[in-house]
């Protein structure tokens, strides 16, 4: 499991499962890097993104 992910749950309060979906979507959608250099108020509203972006093609299908 990532390290990130804990950041993640805390700032969506989402599973584990989802977590993944939106760690893949922070790396490869909203930053399109690795996440290393992302301050922790970086990961938290990019999580938060990233939550409604899955939300947003959830409801497009």
């Amino acid at each position: 499991m990532s390290s990130y992910r804990e950041i993640i749950r805390q700032a969506t309060g989402c599973g584990n499962t989802k977590a993944a979906k939106v760690e893949d979507v922070m790396r490869n959608v909203i930053f399109h890097s690795t996440l290393d250099w992302q301050t922790r108020e970086e990961l938290e509203d990019a999580a938060r993104l990233a939550v409604e972006i899955l939300r947003e093609l959830a409801l497009s299908r």
